[in-house]
């Protein structure tokens, strides 16, 4: 009887120790907004989830190679606050951890011509792993969580969160990291994935990632990005761009610093075929390797590089088109999709030298 009796107390204390041990491998509970200046209960916490509405996407014939963007959000640049909720005063870096954990969004997506990833620090991770087996995650490298030594602070960064206990005589008995604040930049896009069906437009909302900590997956209500209401059209047009060449004209090297010195017309024309043409408006976006700002390019050439600069304009604008930001670029009348538009030129500092200068700006048409 005595074997027996104490084997079942061994029982009950790795019982407890597993149930302890599970419980203690979550550590960081990430909200966002900045760190609170009064004591509250982390458990009712609402600032956790922040979802988009991506709206209709418009797929055609010319967008369906591989790796095409067919939508994106903005850049967000979200402030969030990490707090230790499981009293482990440990320190822990952020993770980015992708998609939930059955896989929704992947599975959802798996067998159709759309992808959709997340753009993180100047590189894209697509959402396409629907194993369970293993968690994807991203290495915001920031720290989440900080150890804490200073008893008396420890304690205080539990009570701050209504994590505090206390024993018979009233002494806080537990001990939390310091909770960090941490500022991330990131955006979400969709791309088409060269092959698969047609997705079937959804209202149904989709995690994208979870803000978390090195141990894992906390169930308790940390930080969620997700998107809805991802809606398809799919449309039976191909665009084709043509390249052409515009003549600046010449400037001279008294003239003034600042003011556009001139603005040179030119047209951009489009042809369209597919009987669905007419139907959608289009839009279109500006790009190139040679910005000097967010709407100026400027030659490569020396002595001309960073001294004389171009702005875009639609024709009778006084507001140049942003670089690498979509505009109205009108409606095709079926064949051909015209667009006027003004190209300024300005000098951007002193010329002390003449010569030629070349500039490329690139030009991308689609669907709005």
């Amino acid at each position: 009887m005595q074997m027996t009796r104490s084997g079942f107390l061994q029982l009950c204390m790795f019982i407890l120790t597993i149930l302890i041990g599970t419980q203690n491998s979550w550590a960081t509970r990430c909200l966002e907004g900045s760190k609170s200046p009064t004591n509250f209960n982390i458990n009712s916490a609402t600032n956790t989830t922040h979802t988009t509405s991506v709206g209709n996407i418009k797929v055609t014939n010319s967008n369906q190679a591989a790796g095409t963007i067919l939508w994106q959000s903005p850049v967000y640049t979200t402030t969030f606050t990490c707090y230790d909720d499981y009293n482990t005063n440990n320190t822990e870096k952020a993770y980015l951890y992708l998609d939930d954990l059955g896989r929704n969004l992947a599975q959802a997506f798996k067998n159709t011509n759309l992808i959709v990833g997340i753009r993180y620090n100047g590189n894209e991770y697509p959402i396409d792993s629907t194993s369970t087996s293993s968690d994807t995650r991203i290495d915001t490298g920031l720290i989440a969580i900080n150890t804490q030594t200073n008893t008396s602070t420890a304690q205080a960064n539990c009570t701050l969160i209504g994590k505090q206990a206390y024993n018979f005589w009233g002494q806080a008995t537990r001990r939390c990291s310091d909770p960090r604040t941490i500022t991330i930049n990131y955006s979400l896009y969709i791309k088409s994935r060269g092959t698969g069906n047609n997705f079937n437009s959804s209202a149904q909302t989709y995690q994208v990632f979870q803000l978390d900590g090195d141990s894992g997956r906390n169930a308790n209500g940390n930080f969620q990005e997700k998107i809805s209401n991802v809606a398809v059209t799919y449309i039976d047009c191909v665009t084709s761009l043509n390249t052409q060449n515009v003549d600046l004209g010449s400037y001279y090297t008294y003239q003034d610093v600042g003011p556009i010195l001139r603005r040179t017309p030119f047209t951009i024309n489009v042809t369209t075929t597919g009987k669905n043409c007419a139907a959608y408006p289009f839009a279109g976006k500006f790009t190139s390797t040679q910005a000097y700002d967010t709407d100026t390019i400027t030659p490569s050439e020396t002595g001309m590089k960073n001294v004389v600069g171009i702005k875009v304009y639609e024709a009778g604008s006084t507001q140049p088109i942003a670089l690498d930001s979509t505009f109205d670029f009108g409606s095709s009348n079926g064949s051909t999709l015209t667009k006027n538009f003004e190209a300024g030129v300005f000098f951007l500092a002193k010329p002390s030298t003449a010569g030629q200068f070349s500039s490329t700006l690139n030009y991308e048409v689609y669907f709005k």
